[in-house]
């Protein structure tokens, strides 16, 4: 059993438990009920606002401001079969914090990106060719993204997934016919992207980036409020990760 804190100064959530996350398989990429996103949804008391904000708080502060691949983003809640968001009608986390990511964008505190960056990789995150001026209308631009990024699982392509060019025609890799010695093939989901062709974007041609607006709202404004929330709140948990009881309250 241990004891330890909801949050600590430096914002992670459930620091001291990751000795048992890891005893039991938890990885922090899978998501399963030893994650601390199960954990912090049974904070007795718990209101959507708090689970809205947990959720703002989870991706902006997983943002590097140098900007990262999508795909490189700890985003545990979209790896799980009950709450996929492709062709599914009903609501649930993951479509809210879908949500939560279109606010950050339409707020510029952060932006994405299809250009690639080799040089100025690690200065330069705005481009003329971000999806903020995609469109004459942001609100557009995000409505256009969210419904082929997010609702089409494109985020998510794997090697199975990659539609792969060979001879001017598209395949998959189930499909690609054997290559002759010398032949190449061309991926799409791994080369530069067009916002013209959602069908080749994937977790790793699109960037996603913080925007300095959006550091000044995270360090001075939503960090603080989320800390001075949790700061008092302990829990204990067994070995296998279930919660014996909440020490405190927010």
């Amino acid at each position: 059993m241990v004891i330890g804190k909801v949050i600590h100064k430096y914002g992670s959530f459930f620091p001291d438990f990751d000795e048992i996350f890891y005893n039991l398989g938890y990885d922090g990429i899978c998501f399963d009920e030893k994650s601390d996103i199960k954990l912090f949804l049974q904070i007795p008391n718990l209101k959507k606002t708090d689970i809205l904000e947990y959720f703002e708080d989870h991706f902006l502060g997983s943002i590097f401001e140098d900007a990262c691949e999508f795909n490189d983003l700890d985003c545990p809640l979209f790896y799980t079969e009950d709450e996929n968001l492709k062709n599914s009608i009903k609501p649930n986390y993951n479509s809210e914090y879908v949500s939560i990511i279109g606010q950050l964008f339409l707020a510029g505190y952060i932006d994405f990106g299809i250009t690639p960056r080799s040089e100025d990789k690690y200065t330069r995150t705005d481009y003329p060719t971000n999806l903020s001026y995609y469109k004459e209308d942001k609100y557009q631009a995000w409505i256009y993204f969210r419904d082929n990024f997010f609702y089409t699982n494109a985020f998510l392509k794997g090697y199975y997934d990659d539609i792969l060019i060979y001879k001017g025609k598209e395949y998959t890799a189930n499909t690609l016919p054997k290559l002759k010695k010398g032949e190449t093939i061309h991926s799409t989901m791994h080369s530069a992207a067009s916002w013209d062709m959602p069908r080749y974007w994937s977790g790793y041609n699109i960037w996603v980036t913080r925007t300095q607006k959006g550091t000044k709202y995270l360090r001075e404004i939503l960090e603080p409020r989320v800390y001075n929330k949790y700061k008092d709140l302990e829990v204990e948990i067994d070995d296998k990760g279930n919660v014996l009881r909440w020490i405190g309250e927010i």
